[in-house]
């Protein structure tokens, strides 16, 4: 059977010849009364406190519960950007790389390519100082005998009517000679052009 203030003070005892004193009973049972309603108070407040104690810690937990997602969103958050920038980095550097080779390929080609015009180049320098040497001994051949020719008409006498129409006879042969030693159209010109 349980207690309470009201019931302790309510409470109404058998009297009897010999028993307690009245008063010291009622005061007894009033100071117990009081102390019982008193701890029923405490414990009243207590289980509020307890209730609102619980709602707190629940309202905690859902906190830590939502920080924990929150820390577990976020690192797994941060290790897709750091996959994605380390995959990201590795694309730029293969496309850096392949353009480098690509470059570099380029490069090794044209001077492949400038390798083989200079090689043109010094052989056509090669024929045309070749061509040019020959055109200047042809040259240098024709004024040999030019003045080979000079010296020999020096040395004949010019006054002798002989030696008038030898040099008339040789001026004509000259100048009837030269349009057919050049009938194909061809001078001397033209020829150390062609060569």
């Amino acid at each position: 059977m349980t207690l309470d203030k009201i019931d302790l003070i309510d409470r109404k005892f058998a009297k009897s010849l010999l028993g307690y004193s009245r008063d010291d009973v009622d005061s007894v049972v009033a100071e117990a009364a009081e102390t019982i309603g008193r701890l029923a108070e405490e414990k009243m407040a207590l289980g509020r406190r307890v209730e609102e104690l619980r709602r707190e810690v629940a309202g905690y937990q859902a906190r830590e519960a939502t920080l924990r997602d929150t820390l577990l969103t976020t690192q797994t958050i941060v290790e897709d950007v750091k996959a994605k920038a380390k995959h990201e980095a590795e694309c730029l550097l293969d496309g850096a790389r392949d353009q480098a080779a690509a470059l570099v390929r380029e490069a090794e080609q044209q001077a492949v390519n400038l390798g083989a015009k200079i090689d043109l180049l010094q052989k056509r320098k090669l024929v045309l100082t070749s061509r040019f040497r020959d055109m200047l001994l042809a040259a240098l051949d024709i004024l040999d005998a030019d003045q080979a020719e000079d010296a020999a008409e020096a040395a004949s006498p010019v006054f002798s009517s002989e030696g008038l129409a030898a040099d008339t006879d040789v001026e004509e042969n000259a100048a009837g000679d030269e349009p057919e030693a050049w009938d194909d159209g061809a001078s001397p010109e033209t020829e150390g052009e062609k060569a």
